[in-house]
């Protein structure tokens, strides 16, 4: 029990410092920056993080269902999921810097593209150290970058004008860089060439259909700040992505959840009514704080404010009450995702996604083009989330509360095929792929 509740507090506290590092970089530029240039940066970034996504679907997702395979079997796995998410780096590094061109912000677009590479390897052997039970490792590797992340805010703080954009990130991908060192000797995980085909090839369904599933809500946020500044101007970018700023430690409860349940869920043969009950209970809790803080965060002091923010907290500050209820809504919508992935339900995981994101699409690109505010995307945002909330909460308890069977069955893996994950390739996968 001691075991589980440290791996249990590596996995959380990581994920947080992993939300950190990220969060911490945007609060530098966005100190110093004008609402117009952080509205630019915001914009490229959400690309990279797009891309992150999609690689925990497609990567981190199956390293996490392999939990209850041996070390070797996870190495083995994962030497090639950390070659495969540095290739797919090198392609989202080229797409960063293609905008930023385009964006007349060349400087910006070359340090992304350098910094994605170690972005996406890096997470993918986060994903690594938690299938093998040993967070830690993750946990003191994200430490390290962002505790230099950090660095990179104080010196904003001090003297403002001391680092452009690109200097910032370039800053912030060289202690990525040591972050990932530190872990590839930790995990005793090194990239391999040899079978990286067969690797792909064994398991491309149901890792195209994690990683899209992953990654397509990024991608929606991508088109709706896209359609947002055409119709009302970098002005939106700023305020929306701001407000989600600030709203960052929910993201992190969200996105933690996989890295414990998932794992666990597997070791221990969990029922699916176990997992649903664990799910409820933290999304209950979650979306209570992100509304909570959504609707209590508007009336900080402007001077507090516009130290996380800088000029662009004036305009966030009145989104945040609608995002606030969007994240409440969400943490129901990741509970009952988190509930498929413990089955590898990938197939059903990338349609209900694509639902949820197509409804976010058109009712905040109608809100764009009808109020030219903000604040109208915002409300769009929140009410979008509830809807598909609301669906997928009663479909869920109808389905599993009182269903007794394995979410995972361990003990039907084969752990005698290397790199192969024998047991999803064949459509046993939790009994579904579909």
């Amino acid at each position: 029990m001691a075991g589980l509740k440290l791996r249990v507090l590596f996995s959380a506290g990581d994920q947080v410092l992993s939300s950190v590092s990220n969060a911490l970089i945007l609060f530098a530029m966005a100190g110093p920056s004008s609402v117009s240039e952080f509205g630019l940066a915001i914009l490229v970034f959400s690309i990279l993080t797009a891309a992150l996504g999609f690689v925990r679907g497609a990567v981190g997702t199956p390293l996490l269902l392999m939990s209850a395979y041996s070390r070797n079997r996870i190495r083995t796995e994962s030497r090639h999921a950390i070659l495969g998410a540095a290739f797919f780096g090198v392609v989202v590094g080229i797409v960063a810097l293609g905008v930023s061109v385009f964006l007349h912000e060349p400087q910006v677009g070359i340090a992304y593209a350098v910094a994605a590479p170690v972005v996406l390897t890096q997470d993918a052997l986060r994903f690594t150290s938690m299938s093998m039970g040993e967070p830690e490792h993750a946990f003191f590797s994200d430490a390290l970058w962002a505790s230099a992340a950090f660095g990179v805010l104080v010196v904003t703080w001090i003297r403002p004008e001391a680092l452009s954009i690109a200097e910032m990130i370039w800053l912030w991908s060289l202690s990525g860089a040591l972050a990932l060192v530190y872990l590839m000797i930790r995990v005793q995980t090194l990239p391999r060439l040899t079978g990286l085909y067969r690797w792909w090839a064994s398991f491309w369904t149901h890792r195209v259909r994690f990683g899209f599933e992953s990654g397509i809500d990024q991608l929606a946020a991508i088109v709706i700040v896209a359609v947002s500044t055409a119709f009302i101007g970098t002005v939106a970018a700023a305020s929306l992505r701001g407000a989600v700023t600030v709203l960052g430690p929910f993201a992190v409860l969200i996105s933690s959840l996989p890295l414990i349940v998932i794992p666990e869920s597997v070791r221990a043969g969990h029922t699916a009514r176990q997992v649903w009950s664990t799910l409820r209970y933290a999304a209950w809790l979650t979306s209570a704080m992100a509304a909570t803080i959504g609707f209590a965060a508007p009336f900080l002091p402007d001077a507090l404010g516009r130290v996380v923010l800088g000029e662009s907290w004036a305009e966030a500050r009145h989104v945040l009450p609608f995002l606030g209820l969007e994240y409440a809504a969400i943490c129901w919508i990741a509970g009952v995702y988190n509930l498929y992935r413990t089955q590898g339900a990938s197939g059903r995981l990338l349609k209900l996604r694509i639902v949820q994101s197509l409804t976010a699409i058109v009712i905040c690109s109608a809100a764009a083009a009808l109020t030219g505010t903000a604040v109208g995307v915002a409300i769009g945002l929140a009410l979008s989330s509830i809807l598909v909330a609301v669906c997928l909460v009663v479909a869920a308890q109808r389905k599993h509360s009182g269903r007794e069977g394995p979410a995972i069955v361990p003990s039907t893996v084969d752990r005698s095929e290397p790199g192969d994950m024998r047991r999803a390739r064949t459509g046993t996968l939790a009994g579904t792929t579909t």
